[in-house]
Protein backbone atom coordinates (compact mmCIF):
# COMPACT_ATOMS: atom_id res chain seq x y z
CA UNK A 1 0.00 0.00 0.00
CA UNK A 2 2.80 2.40 0.91
CA UNK A 3 4.44 1.76 -2.46
CA UNK A 4 1.17 2.41 -4.31
CA UNK A 5 0.63 5.67 -2.44
CA UNK A 6 4.21 6.67 -3.12
CA UNK A 7 3.82 5.99 -6.83
CA UNK A 8 0.57 7.98 -6.92
CA UNK A 9 2.25 10.88 -5.16
CA UNK A 10 5.21 10.78 -7.55
CA UNK A 11 2.85 10.75 -10.55
CA UNK A 12 0.82 13.63 -9.10
CA UNK A 13 4.03 15.64 -8.49
CA UNK A 14 5.27 14.93 -12.03
CA UNK A 15 1.93 15.82 -13.61
CA UNK A 16 1.45 19.12 -11.81
CA UNK A 17 5.06 20.26 -12.17
CA UNK A 18 5.74 19.04 -15.69
CA UNK A 19 2.56 20.12 -17.44
CA UNK A 20 1.44 23.26 -15.60
CA UNK A 21 1.50 26.50 -17.57
CA UNK A 22 4.32 28.74 -16.22
CA UNK A 23 2.53 31.83 -17.56
CA UNK A 24 -0.24 31.46 -14.95
CA UNK A 25 1.37 29.56 -12.08
CA UNK A 26 1.86 32.75 -10.02
CA UNK A 27 -1.90 33.34 -9.75
CA UNK A 28 -3.55 32.39 -6.42
CA UNK A 29 -5.33 28.98 -6.34
CA UNK A 30 -3.46 27.72 -9.42
CA UNK A 31 -0.88 25.78 -7.45
CA UNK A 32 -1.91 22.59 -5.69
CA UNK A 33 -5.40 21.31 -6.55
CA UNK A 34 -6.24 20.61 -2.90
CA UNK A 35 -7.55 24.10 -2.04
CA UNK A 36 -9.92 23.88 -5.03
CA UNK A 37 -10.97 20.35 -4.05
CA UNK A 38 -11.60 21.63 -0.50
CA UNK A 39 -13.75 24.51 -1.79
CA UNK A 40 -15.86 22.08 -3.83
CA UNK A 41 -16.16 19.63 -0.90
CA UNK A 42 -17.26 22.38 1.50
CA UNK A 43 -19.73 23.66 -1.07
CA UNK A 44 -21.31 20.22 -1.51
CA UNK A 45 -21.43 19.61 2.23
CA UNK A 46 -23.02 22.99 2.92
CA UNK A 47 -25.71 22.92 0.24
CA UNK A 48 -26.65 19.28 0.86
CA UNK A 49 -26.25 18.93 4.64
CA UNK A 50 -25.06 21.78 6.82
CA UNK A 51 -27.09 24.56 5.21
CA UNK A 52 -30.49 22.83 5.18
CA UNK A 53 -29.88 21.60 8.74
CA UNK A 54 -29.07 25.12 10.01
CA UNK A 55 -32.06 26.63 8.18
CA UNK A 56 -34.54 23.88 9.09
CA UNK A 57 -36.18 25.76 11.96
CA UNK A 58 -35.31 29.28 10.83
CA UNK A 59 -37.14 31.76 8.65
CA UNK A 60 -35.65 32.46 5.20
CA UNK A 61 -33.18 35.31 5.08
CA UNK A 62 -34.13 38.42 3.14
CA UNK A 63 -31.08 39.03 0.97
CA UNK A 64 -32.44 41.52 -1.55
CA UNK A 65 -29.68 44.12 -1.15
CA UNK A 66 -26.93 41.50 -1.00
CA UNK A 67 -28.24 39.79 -4.11
CA UNK A 68 -28.62 43.06 -6.00
CA UNK A 69 -24.95 43.82 -5.35
CA UNK A 70 -24.02 40.24 -6.23
CA UNK A 71 -25.99 40.21 -9.49
CA UNK A 72 -24.67 43.61 -10.58
CA UNK A 73 -21.10 42.51 -9.79
CA UNK A 74 -21.61 39.36 -11.85
CA UNK A 75 -22.86 41.43 -14.80
CA UNK A 76 -19.84 43.74 -14.71
CA UNK A 77 -17.36 40.88 -14.22
CA UNK A 78 -18.74 38.78 -17.06
CA UNK A 79 -18.99 41.74 -19.45
CA UNK A 80 -15.31 42.44 -18.75
CA UNK A 81 -14.33 38.78 -19.27
CA UNK A 82 -16.38 38.52 -22.46
CA UNK A 83 -15.27 41.77 -24.09
CA UNK A 84 -11.60 41.51 -23.11
CA UNK A 85 -11.47 37.85 -24.09
CA UNK A 86 -13.04 38.42 -27.50
CA UNK A 87 -10.88 41.45 -28.25
CA UNK A 88 -7.68 39.59 -27.38
CA UNK A 89 -8.58 36.45 -29.34
CA UNK A 90 -10.74 37.27 -32.35
CA UNK A 91 -8.86 40.49 -33.03
CA UNK A 92 -5.44 39.10 -32.12
CA UNK A 93 -3.08 37.98 -34.87
CA UNK A 94 -1.83 34.93 -32.96
CA UNK A 95 -5.13 33.18 -32.18
CA UNK A 96 -6.95 30.74 -34.49
CA UNK A 97 -10.59 29.97 -33.66
CA UNK A 98 -10.65 26.96 -35.98
CA UNK A 99 -7.75 25.32 -34.16
CA UNK A 100 -5.63 26.75 -31.36
CA UNK A 101 -3.17 24.11 -30.07
CA UNK A 102 -1.68 24.14 -26.60
CA UNK A 103 1.22 26.58 -26.71
CA UNK A 104 3.30 29.00 -24.68
CA UNK A 105 2.64 32.18 -26.66
CA UNK A 106 3.32 35.26 -24.59
CA UNK A 107 2.29 38.28 -26.65
CA UNK A 108 0.56 41.18 -24.85
CA UNK A 109 -2.80 40.06 -26.27
CA UNK A 110 -2.20 36.49 -25.13
CA UNK A 111 -1.26 37.67 -21.62
CA UNK A 112 -4.56 39.53 -21.36
CA UNK A 113 -6.40 36.46 -22.62
CA UNK A 114 -4.71 34.36 -19.93
CA UNK A 115 -5.69 36.89 -17.27
CA UNK A 116 -9.38 36.87 -18.20
CA UNK A 117 -9.21 33.06 -18.35
CA UNK A 118 -8.04 33.18 -14.74
CA UNK A 119 -10.84 35.62 -13.90
CA UNK A 120 -13.30 33.20 -15.49
CA UNK A 121 -12.01 30.44 -13.20
CA UNK A 122 -12.48 32.72 -10.17
CA UNK A 123 -15.98 33.62 -11.37
CA UNK A 124 -16.93 29.94 -11.24
CA UNK A 125 -15.98 29.89 -7.56
CA UNK A 126 -18.06 33.03 -7.00
CA UNK A 127 -20.96 31.32 -8.82
CA UNK A 128 -21.18 28.85 -5.94
CA UNK A 129 -22.89 31.62 -3.99
CA UNK A 130 -25.94 31.07 -6.21
CA UNK A 131 -26.65 27.85 -4.32
CA UNK A 132 -25.69 29.31 -0.95
CA UNK A 133 -28.31 32.01 -1.45
CA UNK A 134 -30.88 29.36 -2.38
CA UNK A 135 -30.16 27.59 0.92
CA UNK A 136 -30.30 30.77 3.04
CA UNK A 137 -33.58 31.79 1.37
CA UNK A 138 -34.93 28.23 1.72
CA UNK A 139 -35.45 27.87 -2.03
CA UNK A 140 -34.59 24.18 -1.76
CA UNK A 141 -36.72 23.24 -4.77
CA UNK A 142 -34.21 25.10 -6.97
CA UNK A 143 -31.24 23.10 -5.70
CA UNK A 144 -31.46 20.39 -8.36
CA UNK A 145 -28.93 17.80 -9.47
CA UNK A 146 -28.39 19.81 -12.65
CA UNK A 147 -27.66 22.96 -10.65
CA UNK A 148 -25.19 21.34 -8.20
CA UNK A 149 -23.45 19.22 -10.83
CA UNK A 150 -22.94 22.18 -13.13
CA UNK A 151 -21.64 24.58 -10.47
CA UNK A 152 -19.27 22.13 -8.75
CA UNK A 153 -18.06 20.63 -12.02
CA UNK A 154 -17.29 24.01 -13.59
CA UNK A 155 -15.01 24.99 -10.70
CA UNK A 156 -12.77 21.96 -11.17
CA UNK A 157 -12.94 22.01 -14.97
CA UNK A 158 -11.90 25.66 -15.19
CA UNK A 159 -9.09 25.03 -12.69
CA UNK A 160 -7.69 22.26 -14.92
CA UNK A 161 -8.09 24.33 -18.08
CA UNK A 162 -6.52 27.48 -16.62
CA UNK A 163 -3.59 25.61 -15.04
CA UNK A 164 -2.67 23.35 -17.96
CA UNK A 165 -4.11 24.54 -21.29
CA UNK A 166 -4.91 28.22 -20.80
CA UNK A 167 -5.48 30.20 -23.99
CA UNK A 168 -5.96 27.14 -26.17
CA UNK A 169 -8.86 25.70 -28.21
CA UNK A 170 -11.29 25.49 -25.26
CA UNK A 171 -11.15 29.26 -24.69
CA UNK A 172 -14.40 29.70 -26.62
CA UNK A 173 -16.28 27.93 -23.83
CA UNK A 174 -15.46 30.65 -21.29
CA UNK A 175 -16.19 33.52 -23.67
CA UNK A 176 -19.61 32.22 -24.70
CA UNK A 177 -20.53 31.25 -21.15
CA UNK A 178 -19.58 34.71 -19.87
CA UNK A 179 -22.13 36.34 -22.18
CA UNK A 180 -24.76 33.78 -21.19
CA UNK A 181 -24.11 34.81 -17.59
CA UNK A 182 -24.50 38.48 -18.48
CA UNK A 183 -28.00 37.73 -19.77
CA UNK A 184 -28.87 35.57 -16.77
CA UNK A 185 -27.67 37.93 -14.07
CA UNK A 186 -29.28 40.88 -15.84
CA UNK A 187 -32.55 38.97 -15.63
CA UNK A 188 -31.99 38.26 -11.92
CA UNK A 189 -31.10 41.91 -11.30
CA UNK A 190 -34.17 43.09 -13.23
CA UNK A 191 -36.55 40.87 -11.25
CA UNK A 192 -35.54 42.59 -8.01
CA UNK A 193 -37.13 45.78 -9.36
CA UNK A 194 -39.89 44.08 -11.34
CA UNK A 195 -40.89 41.01 -9.29
CA UNK A 196 -43.63 40.10 -11.77
CA UNK A 197 -40.90 38.99 -14.20
CA UNK A 198 -40.08 36.06 -11.89
CA UNK A 199 -43.18 34.36 -13.27
CA UNK A 200 -42.46 35.33 -16.86
CA UNK A 201 -42.14 32.19 -18.94
CA UNK A 202 -40.91 34.35 -21.85
CA UNK A 203 -37.70 35.29 -20.04
CA UNK A 204 -37.04 31.83 -18.63
CA UNK A 205 -37.80 30.10 -21.91
CA UNK A 206 -35.48 32.31 -23.94
CA UNK A 207 -32.67 32.13 -21.39
CA UNK A 208 -32.85 28.34 -21.61
CA UNK A 209 -32.80 28.58 -25.41
CA UNK A 210 -29.63 30.70 -25.22
CA UNK A 211 -28.06 28.05 -23.01
CA UNK A 212 -29.00 25.29 -25.45
CA UNK A 213 -27.47 27.28 -28.34
CA UNK A 214 -24.31 27.68 -26.24
CA UNK A 215 -23.97 23.91 -25.85
CA UNK A 216 -24.65 23.31 -29.55
CA UNK A 217 -21.90 25.75 -30.59
CA UNK A 218 -19.45 24.10 -28.21
CA UNK A 219 -20.41 20.62 -29.42
CA UNK A 220 -19.45 21.73 -32.94
CA UNK A 221 -16.30 23.52 -31.67
CA UNK A 222 -14.99 20.37 -29.97
CA UNK A 223 -16.67 17.80 -32.21
CA UNK A 224 -15.34 18.82 -35.64
CA UNK A 225 -11.61 18.57 -34.80
CA UNK A 226 -12.37 15.39 -32.84
CA UNK A 227 -13.98 13.72 -35.88
CA UNK A 228 -11.81 15.11 -38.67
CA UNK A 229 -8.51 15.31 -36.78
CA UNK A 230 -7.30 18.57 -38.31
CA UNK A 231 -6.21 20.17 -35.02
CA UNK A 232 -3.05 19.39 -33.06
CA UNK A 233 -4.95 19.32 -29.78
CA UNK A 234 -5.16 16.38 -27.33
CA UNK A 235 -7.92 14.03 -28.48
CA UNK A 236 -8.98 13.24 -24.91
CA UNK A 237 -9.58 16.96 -24.22
CA UNK A 238 -11.64 17.30 -27.38
CA UNK A 239 -13.58 14.18 -26.36
CA UNK A 240 -14.22 15.51 -22.84
CA UNK A 241 -15.29 18.90 -24.20
CA UNK A 242 -17.62 17.30 -26.73
CA UNK A 243 -19.22 14.72 -24.43
CA UNK A 244 -19.60 17.17 -21.55
CA UNK A 245 -21.51 19.59 -23.76
CA UNK A 246 -23.62 16.74 -25.16
CA UNK A 247 -24.44 15.77 -21.56
CA UNK A 248 -25.30 19.34 -20.56
CA UNK A 249 -27.37 19.83 -23.72
CA UNK A 250 -29.30 16.65 -22.88
CA UNK A 251 -30.00 17.80 -19.31
CA UNK A 252 -31.08 21.28 -20.38
CA UNK A 253 -33.15 19.93 -23.30
CA UNK A 254 -34.95 17.59 -20.90
CA UNK A 255 -35.63 20.55 -18.60
CA UNK A 256 -36.82 22.64 -21.55
CA UNK A 257 -39.24 19.99 -22.80
CA UNK A 258 -40.74 19.41 -19.34
CA UNK A 259 -40.93 23.10 -18.45
CA UNK A 260 -42.06 24.75 -21.67
CA UNK A 261 -43.22 22.20 -24.24
CA UNK A 262 -45.22 20.12 -21.77
CA UNK A 263 -46.25 23.37 -20.06
CA UNK A 264 -44.92 22.37 -16.66
CA UNK A 265 -43.68 25.02 -14.26
CA UNK A 266 -39.85 25.25 -14.40
CA UNK A 267 -37.87 24.67 -11.23
CA UNK A 268 -34.98 26.99 -11.95
CA UNK A 269 -32.77 28.72 -14.47
CA UNK A 270 -29.17 27.51 -14.18
CA UNK A 271 -26.02 28.26 -16.12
Amino acid sequence: MALVLRNLYDYYTYLFKEYNDPRVEHYPLLGSPWPVVLIIALYLKFVQNWGPWVMENRKPFCLKTVMNVYNFTQIVLNVYIGTTGIYNSIFADDYDWVCEPINQKSSPARRKLLFVTYLYFLSKIVDLLDTVFFVLRKKNNQITFLHIYHHAGMVFATYIFTKFVSGSHATLLGLINSWVHVIMYFYYFLTSFRPELKNSLWWKKHITQVQLIQFLILMVHFGLPLVFGYCNYPVYLLFIGFTQNVFMFTLFADFYVKAYIKKRKPKSVTS
